[in-house]
């Protein structure tokens, strides 16, 4: 009887055991399954954080850029009809309210190009009161230098409305001079002149 009994009391704990270590071997995987799952989560959190800082900036920005022309600057090849040649006459003159030279997003390639000075100088010295004109003088490119730059960098929207036969060569001698009218206006507004408005030319 006390054998039977021994023998009972030892299956009864190795059975005990065996369910104890299957127990902790269920709980071991799961713990295992869900650090493996939140690692994987959070990796994954990590790069389309990543992923999202890349697409939602684009590329990465230059830093303390002051105030300038809104939008991107322009292409003046895209222009296919009079009335957007119109519409890019009327934007040489600028906006009055960016500063002296008008806004730069538009035509900061000519600036760079020509004046050979960042925008932070250009700002610098346009707060000292000067406008393009003077800065272009001052740094010994001259005014006309400028404005040639600036018309010819608009040109190809008059020359190729001329190539498709939208307009004749006198409408195109006529949109030119409009065109340098605007940015020898732009280019040495002196900062209170209202700003002309373009309408183009009646018939």
């Amino acid at each position: 009887m006390n054998i039977k009994m021994k023998l009972a009391a030892l299956s009864l704990a190795a059975g005990l055991a065996l369910s104890g270590c299957a127990a902790g071997t269920t709980a071991s995987s799961t713990t295992d399954s869900s650090a493996t799952t939140t690692s994987s989560s959070a990796s994954a959190t990590a790069t389309e954080s990543a992923a999202g800082s890349t697409i939602g900036t684009g590329t990465p920005l230059e830093g303390g850029m002051p105030a300038g022309g809104p939008g991107d600057g322009v292409d003046a090849s895209s222009v296919t009809t009079e009335d957007e040649l119109i519409a890019l006459i009327q934007e040489a003159y600028g906006d009055a309210g960016l500063d002296l030279h008008r806004g730069h997003m538009p035509v900061q390639d000519v600036l760079d190009e020509v004046l050979t000075i960042s925008h932070e100088e250009l700002h610098v010295r346009m707060e000292a009161g000067q406008n393009l004109s003077d800065i272009a003088d001052e740094l010994g490119v001259g005014t006309q230098t400028l404005i040639d730059a600036l018309v010819e960098s608009w040109s190809p929207a008059i020359d190729n409305l001329l190539a498709s036969g939208t307009i004749t060569q006198e409408q195109a001698d006529a949109y030119a001079a409009a065109l340098e009218e605007a940015f020898t206006y732009r280019v040495t507004w002196d900062g209170e002149e209202a700003t002309p408005t373009f309408d183009g030319f009646t018939a």
